[in-house]
Formats: structure tokens, sequence, C-alpha cells
């Protein structure tokens, strides 16, 4: 039964016009979902701005202000502050969902949105509708205050004052833009700083990864069991073959000089990795002489011009001599050739009898490395047959 294993990789065969509509709605939706509303730091932003921009707009609204007035105003400016809370909670999750939109959409077509613009006209308009609004909520509130529960609303608007009302619900209009303008900085800012920590953090994990790696590659080969059979392949040399030996030790040192080298670089010329893999298969020859072939079928250019993560074909080549059978009436053979952008490594399946229980951390680990170096899945296909690695190209 064929088995395989994508990730990080959606559906090749879905409708483009499906996958734009479907991710565009879902980018402008994240931002209102129940959890986001109701998340405890948008809500602390918004109380933020409000602290600010209420009392500016009271103190512009009100030509003077005591204590009568203060107890007279408290419910309506109680109600005014309810309002903003929201409003400006909205504001910011409609800023949010412009910013993931207008970054898939760079991401996806190439070209730079008009974000800043888009969201400076936007909030221009709800200033505007938020004041005619709120003007006509605020009397509303009155009269029913006035009507309905006899409270006394002391009015401290003069006709003949600094502001006649036009101009007060341009004050105000203004006063609300400069509030906005200043929440789209501020929610931009809190965005690079995420982002800023994101890439810290990926670059923290990629290099734990690269030390992983590293370990992993240094302890299968200088394992006991490693150096056991290297030794005795070495003696054995060293009695029948003299010059044999010599070019053995050689390429031993040369091996252990690549690892040490370049296993702590996040990639490495394809070439660069085919000429140390002529090295370790020369030395696993060395053991399994004829029983097993390493066969590279990729052209000279593709060498020189794509990238690996290194340490890669080792790791690959280890796991299959190690858990499959050969002979010298059935050699196990091994392929690398190129699939488009992919590099393909298959052997057949010929798993071994008594082999220890494996960690099972090689192939995760690459997986996990290439998830941090590209977006393209790493697939893994095992059947009775075969099995067969994918592993995306850099460039």
């Amino acid at each position: 039964m064929l088995i395989q294993i994508r990730l990080l990789a959606g559906n090749l065969f879905t409708d483009p016009k499906s996958i734009f509509a479907t991710n565009l709605r879902q980018s402008f939706m994240r931002s209102f979902s129940f959890s986001k509303i109701f998340a405890k730091q948008e809500w602390q932003l918004s109380a933020a701005i409000v602290s600010i921009y209420l009392p500016i707009r009271i103190f512009v609204s009100n030509n003077t202000i005591d204590l009568e007035i203060f107890l007279s105003k408290a419910p309506l400016w109680f109600m005014e502050l309810s309002v903003n809370l929201v409003f400006f909670r909205v504001w910011i999750a409609v800023v949010q969902s412009i910013q993931r939109s207008s970054d898939w959409l760079d991401d996806t077509f190439r070209f730079k949105f008009p974000r800043r613009l888009f969201t400076y006209v936007l909030g221009l308009i709800l200033a505007i509708l938020f004041n005619l609004v709120f003007i006509s909520l605020w009397r509303t509130t009155r009269a029913i205050l006035e009507d309905q529960f006899n409270m006394s609303i002391k009015r401290t608007e003069q006709p003949g004052g600094s502001f006649n009302p036009q101009q007060l619900h341009k004050a105000n209009t203004a006063l609300t833009i400069m509030a906005m303008l200043a929440t789209i900085y501020m929610v931009s800012m809190r965005r690079s700083n995420q982002r800023l920590e994101e890439v810290r953090m990926t670059a923290a994990r990629l290099e734990k990864e690269n030390l992983q790696s590293q370990f992993l590659a240094l302890k299968s080969q200088l394992s006991p069991h490693f150096l056991f059979n290297s030794l005795s392949i070495l003696t054995s040399l060293i009695e029948k073959d003299p010059q044999k030996s010599v070019l053995y030790v050689n390429q031993l040192s040369k091996s252990y000089r690549y690892i040490l080298d370049q296993s702590n670089l996040e990639f490495v010329t394809l070439k660069t990795e085919l000429d140390f893999i002529e090295t370790y298969v020369f030395l696993l020859k060395a053991r399994f002489e004829d029983k097993l072939e390493v066969l590279v079928r990729i052209p000279d250019l593709a060498q020189n011009r794509y990238k690996i993560a290194p340490l890669t074909l080792q790791l690959l080549i280890e796991n299959a001599v190690k858990h499959n059978q050969m002979s010298l009436e059935n050699p196990f053979h091994i392929i690398i050739e190129m699939a488009g952008m992919y590099l393909v490594v298959s052997n057949p399946m010929r798993k071994r009898k008594g082999v220890p229980a494996s960690a099972e951390v090689g192939l995760p680990n690459i997986i996990r490395r290439y998830g941090l170096l590209t977006k393209e899945p790493v697939l893994i296909s095992a059947t009775d047959e075969n099995f067969t690695v994918k592993i995306p190209l850099l460039t």
C-alpha cells in the first residue's frame, strides 16, 4: 500500500480561483474570529488609545468643566467611553485584517499592495461616520436620561464660544482621524516587532536544527560500531593492499573533515554534497564491496546551480544501508536523480532482520530542517518494493 507523507503543502490540483477566494476571505475573517475579538492585548491597546483620545475630546467639546458638570454628564461620558472602546477595538481588527490580506496578496502576485493609502482612506470614512453616528447616539441617550429618568444634563456648549456646532463637529472628526492614524502606527509597530521576534526565533530554531543534524551525523560516524568496522577494514587492507589502505585513510580523513567543516552551514551546493557522498560511498564499498552500488544521475550544470542542506544525502544513504539486506547475487542499488525541482533518492525495500530498533531521528531531522529552509515539502513514498525520498532543491 502506498504511503505518502506530504508536509507543508496544499492540494496542487485545487482550482486557483477557489484558492484565491478562500484565502482572501479567511485572511479578512481571521481577525474577527471570536477568540481574536476578545484577545486581551488588543483590548489593552484599545484602552490605551481611548485613555488619551477621550479626555482630549471631552476637553475640546466643553467650554468649562467643574464638579457639577462632571456629575451631570458622567452617564453620557461613561457611554462615550464604552462606545469608543468598542469602536477602536473594531478598528484594530480592521487594520490587522488589511495587513494580513495585503501581505498574502504581496506573496501571491508579487506586487506592492497600496495598503497604507487604502487604510488611511478607510480610516477617514469611518471617522466621519463614527462622529455622525455618535452625535445621534449622544442626543438620543441624553433625551432618554432627561425624559425617562428625569436627570438634568447641564449643557456647556455656548453659541458664542470659540467653536460653533459645525466647527466642533469638524474638530472632533479631525481628532478621531488622528487617533485612528495613531492606531494604525501602533498596530504596525507591534506587528513589525512580532515579525522580528519570529525571525529571531526561526533563526534560533534553524541553528538548533543544524546543531542537531551535526550531532546526529557525528554520532553515527563516530559510533563504536562504525569505528570498529573502519579499523577492521583498514587492518585488512594494510595486510592485503597497503597502497589501497593509504587511500582508505585519506578518504576517511576527508569524510571527517567535510562533516566538521560543512555540517554547521545552512546549505551547500549540490556538487559539494555529491563530492562528499563519493567519499562516503568509497568507505561503505570498502566494507560491502560489490554488494552496494550508488548511482548518481544528475547533470553537471544542475550540480553547480542548486543547493542542498549538508549531510542530507549521507543520512538517507546511511538509513538505506542500515535497514536493508544486500548480497553479491542481489546487489543493493541506491539511485540519486532529479525530478523537476526535487532531488530523488530511491532504493528497493529489503528489510533486514534483527536490526536494533531505530530512534527514527534521521528523516524527521531532514523534514524539520527543510521546513525552515523552504516552503516546499519533503515527500516520502514507501511501497512493498521501493522506498523514495524527494528533497526540494534550493536556489
